[in-house]
């Protein structure tokens, strides 16, 4: 027996040591093997395992648990810590670290491998390396214990290791690097770029291996371990692309887009400066490390669904400024589009701007939900019915890497432009049966609309055609868009429009809406379209995670619009049918009826405390207190008897307020400036009167808040002079308002708010033409009397 062997066996009977004190020799449920084991399933994986490179494995330990056949621990030992591990990790036969993650790859086929390397003949020397490659995943994750774990800890790891990474975690994440790579200043397009083909590069073991030995130990002033750790990076880029069959020119494209990230000074630098002062740059390699500890662990051999979501998610944050030009659909929309257009295995789905692939992501995950197992079917879906253009270089490398991420998909993925006559005939030839489409919305109104026209061509007769566009697009009142959405009815099919949530694009601000066209069979002039007031998706704003559906509500609000639209259902609040014009405002905010069915006491008196908010801050008011107490006795509202009106009938006068902008007023504390908000009764600052006096508007009046972010559609009353904001504030007069009355109508005209947004302003026709519900005297007139009575009724009235 060599010496060699001798010290090895010190090593093994320290291991033997730290087992029966973890009580491993104790425990009946456990089984301890040496070199080889009797269950068939642990003997089968190792009889090609062995670290010479053919034949059997033979761990020193083998460790598996009766009450957990899942999981399995694997030891290997070396008697000097020299031989610990190398730089490469590909030195099976002499170092510890290595062979164990040898024998953990063939083993994590059928089980959660916990694998152990030790080094060292004595316990003061000895050093211990965990590792955890769960079944079936794509790589392992470094554990950092550096000692023999008990088994009720080793169970432990895998449970919490064994759990998918949630969606707000991936958000978690994708916002960290975003950030570290802003603080940087790395550019947003450079970090997506950036992540792909780390994301890709981590696909190739090789590199996986070995990216952590680009270090700056190197003792040669001409070695930038970066530059090299660059090179490696797309060189494991171009080995995954040609694994993954993608062709030569489409690899050129995206190499190309790779191949900038090299000019950049923060990843190829030797030395950077932190906090003044230089040091080594491991900024790319930390980088790469994470991610692979991370993100990878969780990625499945075969599907790479988690890697898709965390670069979606990734490119989303990104993009948050809009300086990449990406504004993303949430997952949960695309996924919304495909039960929209009834996505079947048989469709072939067509993305002419497809930006980074999501909606073919999606369709590809309906479709082969709906094969079942039949593998044939499934590799026909990924290979011929996901058909997709991108004209932009880097949009186009981020779609064919993300299809690649998901499975397959990526062969039809064509660059170039969706209006190219000889590309359209290429995508005809494919027959696709749905198109859809996220616009980009820097060509204008009428430019979205001739992207859906463009798609409609595209696809067959009586296909579906969903796309979500601004909502201008729908309600402008300009030429252009006007003779697009004639076209578009002349040819197609208007099925519905969905009025979608306003901060659905979250971080960027953009007010959106779907439509739904069924190609080529011209709209019947009798036909009702449907349109959904979708604006509560149940998604909350979280920090550092985005939009998020924390309460799980999502699911049961698409079953409730997916039934409203399926079955034409009006429903109050939510949905409406009617015929339609090219000319007319498709959108559920011009046709919905206002639910006043809710209304309580609440709505008023929520109105009379913030009035009287205002009046002390104003000091129109020279109480500081404020009582809970009514003028006079009670009354109830009795909605179901009231009738409607149009604005333009409660307010014979509307004119524009004569205000002008912050910069242009000259501050003081005599005048209230009343600006495009809500709260305080829309008071922004107070004013000069004798130096504003041509910016001042009469009191007594109804204030429409026109135009505004998030304000659009409120109202405020003005007891008093004041100035307006100019072009987006209007005031409605009549003779027999007061303070009472007009907070009652404040309170009724609030429940308008929903149908205005940044993208339908409240102005000219659109505001004259609302009509409201109102209490009515024997005349059948609005009863003024009764609405100053009832809010005089109320608690806080004797404010006023």
């Amino acid at each position: 027996m060599s010496e060699n062997t001798l010290n090895e066996r010190k090593t093994e009977n320290l291991v033997r040591d730290m087992l029966r004190k973890r009580g491993y020799y104790d425990d009946s449920s456990i089984v301890i093997e040496e070199q080889k084991s009797d269950n068939p399933k642990i003997d089968k994986l190792l009889k090609s395992a062995s670290k010479s490179g053919s034949g059997r494995g033979y761990p020193e330990f083998i460790i598996s648990f009766k009450n957990e056949p899942r999981n399995l621990i694997v030891i290997e030992c070396k008697a000097s810590t020299k031989d610990h591990q190398s730089k490469d990790r590909k030195q099976y036969s002499r170092c510890a670290v290595d062979g164990v993650l040898l024998y953990a790859n063939y083993l994590k086929d059928s089980f959660n491998v916990i694998a152990i390397a030790v080094s060292g003949e004595t316990e003061r020397e000895v050093k211990i390396s965990h590792f955890l490659w769960l079944q079936e995943k794509h790589t392992y994750k470094d554990i950092s214990d550096k000692t023999i774990l008990d088994p009720e800890s080793i169970f432990s790891i895998v449970e919490k290791q064994s759990k998918p990474l949630k969606e707000e975690e991936l958000v978690k994440k994708a916002i960290e690097y975003n950030k570290n790579l802003h603080s940087y200043s790395t550019p947003e397009v450079e970090r997506c770029t950036l992540i792909s083909s780390i994301l890709v590069a981590l696909q190739d073991i090789s590199f996986t291996n070995t990216f952590h030995n680009y270090t700056h130990d190197k003792d040669d002033e001409d070695y930038n371990p970066n530059i090299v750790l660059l090179d490696e990076l797309l060189g494991a880029c171009k080995r995954i692309f040609r694994k993954n069959k993608i062709s030569d020119d489409k690899m050129e494209i995206i190499l190309r887009e790779y191949e900038k990230i090299k000019s950049n000074h923060t990843f190829r630098s030797k030395v950077i400066t932190k906090n003044k002062k230089k040091e080594q740059n491991t900024i790319l390699r930390d980088l790469i490390d994470d991610i692979n500890t991370n993100i990878m662990p969780y990625i499945n051999k075969n599907v790479y669904d988690v890697l898709g979501k965390f670069y979606t998610q990734f490119i989303r944050y990104a993009g948050s400024d809009s300086k990449t030009g990406l504004v993303l659909t949430p997952t949960h929309v695309a996924d919304f589009f495909c039960d929209i257009a009834e996505i079947k295995d048989n469709d072939i789905v067509f993305d002419p701007c497809c930006g980074t692939g999501g909606f073919l992501v999606s369709s590809m995950k309906y479709m082969l939900e709906k094969s079942g197992n039949d593998l044939k079917r499934q590799k026909e879906i990924k290979s011929n019915q996901l058909i997709g253009i991108e004209k932009r270089a880097d949009m186009f490398a981020h779609a064919c890497s993300n299809m690649m991420m998901r499975g397959d998909g990526k062969s039809n993925i064509y660059f170039g432009d969706c209006f190219d006559e000889d590309l359209k005939e290429e995508i005809k030839k494919k027959k696709p049966t749905k198109a859809l489409l996220n616009p980009p919305y820097d060509v204008g109104e009428a430019g979205q609309l001739e992207f859906i026209e463009n798609s409609l061509e595209c696809i067959e007769k009586s296909g579906i055609c969903v796309a979500i566009c601004q909502m201008s697009t729908v309600v402008s009142s300009k030429k252009d868009p006007i003779i697009v959405r004639g076209r578009l009815l002349e040819k197609h099919t208007l099925k519905a429009v969905f009025s979608m949530p306003n901060e659905l694009f979250h971080p960027i601000g953009v007010v959106t809406c779907i439509l739904v066209f069924e190609a080529h069979n011209p709209h019947p002039k009798n036909k009702e379209t449907f349109f959904g007031y979708f604006k509560n998706d149940g998604f909350v704003k979280q920090k550092d995670k985005g939009r998020v559906d924390c309460d799980e509500k999502w699911s049961g609000i698409k079953k409730e619009w997916l039934s409203a639209y399926v079955n034409n259902k009006e429903i109050a609040g939510l949905s409406a049918t009617r015929k339609i014009k090219a000319e007319d405002e498709w959108c559920a905010e011009a046709y919905m009826s206002t639910d006043y069915s809710d209304l309580t006491n609440d709505n008023f008196s929520n109105v009379i405390r913030d009035f009287v908010a205002f009046k002390i801050l104003s000091k129109q008011s020279t109480s500081g207190k404020i009582g809970s107490k009514a003028i006079n006795k009670s009354y109830s509202l009795g909605v179901e008897k009231w009738e409607y009106f149009n604005i333009n009938n409660i307010f014979p006068t509307i004119e524009a307020t004569k205000g002008g902008t912050t910069g242009e007023l000259t501050q003081g504390d005599e005048i209230p400036y009343i600006a495009a908000k809500k709260n305080i009764n829309g008071l922004d600052m107070m004013c000069a009167k004798k130096s504003n006096e041509q910016f001042i508007s009469e009191g007594n009046c109804i204030v429409f808040i026109q135009l505004g972010a998030g304000s659009a559609g409120y109202t405020t009353y003005q007891e008093k002079d004041f100035i307006g904001m100019s072009g987006k504030t209007s005031c409605g007069y009549n003779d027999k308002l007061n303070k009472y009355n007009g907070l009652f109508l404040v309170a009724i005209l609030d429940k308008e708010r929903p149908k205005f947004s940044f993208g339908r302003s409240w102005t000219g026709h659109r505001l004259t033409s609302t009509k409201i519900k109102l209490p009515v005297n024997q005349k059948g007139e609005p009863d003024w009397k009764f609405m100053e009575e009832y809010i005089k009724s109320l608690p806080y009235s004797s404010n006023l």
